[in-house]
């Protein structure tokens, strides 16, 4: 037996049963009620169903079939274990004890062990299904959280910047574990002034309406608004210390949980009078960070009280954890991008071609090498050689050289990601450079590219590989250390790229 107190009911309209069979149960630690009918076993099973039943077949009013059929009927009921005590034996009797819900049968007279032998399997099996039913619970909400996470980063992965990463992220989060509200904050470097960015909830609603317009109130305003409404949000100029679920978020960095916002005053939670008016009750905020610093704040408020849910705060600090480092790559992408055009309107463009030249690439390559030996993250080179292109000048001559280079680098520019930098290496070649970007991503990257050059369908009559014009490329992924430098990541794709052409042309070929 198990530590927890096991409780039985004997429905018997026998009195001399019902003692005799508690008295032998009560001895083994059992909590023993009793009842003589069939209906009061049935209301004593509904009010507090007990962990399992002995029922006697033969009653007035309401046979043992009878009670079992109506058990198992309910909800409440239906999962409780009954064992039939009869002195009936026959087949037939057992055959439809069973078929009526019943878990097992035992004959009168019976002998004491038999009884306790059988009850206590009952309870065995009853222990080792709820175990059960409870690991598949949780292998559910496991499976449920994982594909959240997935859900959040194609999400992030399918946005254009941070922004809209983190709207996409907030309703998808919002609506997976079912809270009523939630909100996006930005904070600046210092974490003085936050910056209201989206919110998500049921706009039918009129009180969350009412609810966002309060909101919007404090984003209106400057970061050089004054102190009774920096105060509102929170503020860190503050000698008492963090003051608002924002500014304390921010300074602990950490999640912080509110059962009851609309009867937590100022300094604590400062909204709690919008709250009440919403109906709003529990709210948390969870810091999206990076590399110590916080990138977002996202609240969520319910509309019910909730004690703090260990389950959900380990969730949510995974996704933060998870989204914090897609949300770094994000921005680190969109520097990338900003980084690209910059240059771009320093003409460091090929002028054929009008991608980015050698010169802009190189640039690119010792700025990303430095940031991802500082970051610890990958960074990826795809080179890409047109195979055999001084036969097609030969054979078609220079101008329609030149417009098959312009057609191939426009096919590659459009095959790459945006961030990611394209250029004109130098001849026939080209190379793409992938921050943050894995061997795997980059593979997607390359068949992209293989596709889109078999689209232009370029006659090429005299190539040894296809009648139309192919690529060969190299690929090589490296994390940058201190002794490392740019020249071993560019030798390694050439080596790629030679293994490719050496094996026939027209594919890939990775660097070990």
């Amino acid at each position: 037996m198990t530590n927890e107190i096991e409780t039985l009911l004997i429905v018997d309209d026998q009195p001399d049963n019902l003692r005799v069979l508690s008295a032998i149960l009560s001895k083994q630690g059992y909590k023993v009620r009793k009842a003589l009918t069939g209906r009061i076993a049935l209301e004593s099973a509904r009010v507090q169903p007990p962990s399992l039943i002995l029922l006697d077949i033969t009653m007035p009013q309401m046979n043992g079939y009878e009670v079992c059929s109506a058990l198992k009927a309910r909800a409440e009921t239906c999962d409780i274990p009954v064992i039939f005590l009869s002195a009936m034996d026959g087949i037939a009797d057992k055959v439809k004890a069973f078929a009526v819900g019943g878990s097992d049968y035992i004959t009168k007279p019976f002998q004491g062990e038999e009884v306790l032998a059988r009850v206590q399997q009952q309870l065995t099996l009853q222990r080792q299904k709820r175990q059960l039913q409870q690991e598949i619970q949780e292998r559910k909400q496991a499976q449920a959280e994982t594909q959240l996470l997935l859900t959040i980063i194609q999400a992030v992965n399918q946005a254009v910047d941070l922004e809209t990463a983190l709207d996409a992220v907030l309703c998808s989060v919002q609506q997976a574990i079912g809270w009523d509200y939630a909100e996006s904050w930005i904070p600046d470097p210092e974490g003085s002034t936050f910056h209201f960015k989206q919110a998500c909830y049921d706009r039918n609603n009129e009180n969350l309406q009412q609810f966002y317009q309060t909101v919007q109130t404090f984003a209106s305003f400057r970061s050089d608004i004054s102190s009774d409404i920096s105060s509102d949000i929170g503020s860190a100029g503050s000698d008492k210390g963090p003051v608002g679920l924002l500014q304390r978020v921010w300074s602990s960095r950490q999640l912080d949980w509110i059962e009851d916002a609309s009867q937590t005053k100022a300094p604590v939670f400062l909204r709690s009078q919008a709250a009440e008016a919403a109906g709003l009750k529990t709210t948390f905020g969870v810091p999206i960070s990076w590399n110590q610093q916080v990138l977002a704040i996202l609240v969520f408020f319910k509309r019910s009280q909730s004690e703090k849910d260990a389950k959900l705060m380990n969730l949510m600090n995974g996704i933060a954890l998870q989204l914090g480092g897609f949300m770094q790559r994000k921005r680190a992408e969109a520097d990338l991008k900003q980084a690209n055009l910059d240059r771009q309107r320093l003409a460091n463009l090929d002028g054929l071609t009008q991608v980015a030249n050698r010169r802009c690439f190189e640039e690119i390559l010792q700025q990303e090498w430095k940031r991802s030996r500082r970051e610890q993250a990958p960074l990826t080179l795809i080179l890409c050689d047109i195979d055999s292109f001084k036969l097609y000048n030969d054979s078609y001559g220079h101008l329609t050289g030149d417009e098959c280079l312009k057609r191939v680098a426009q096919a590659i520019d459009q095959s790459t990601r945006r961030p990611d930098v394209m250029a004109r290496y130098g001849g026939e070649e080209f190379v793409i450079l992938l921050a943050n970007t894995t061997v795997e991503g980059a593979c997607f990257v390359a068949d992209q590219i293989q596709q889109s050059i078999t689209v232009l369908q370029i006659p090429h009559t005299r190539s040894p590989t296809s009648s139309i014009v192919t690529l060969s490329m190299g690929i090589a992924c490296m994390i940058p250390s201190s002794e490392d430098n740019p020249e071993q990541l560019i030798a390694a794709t050439d080596q790629a790229l030679y293994a490719a052409k050496a094996k026939g042309r027209n594919r890939y070929c990775i660097h070990p």
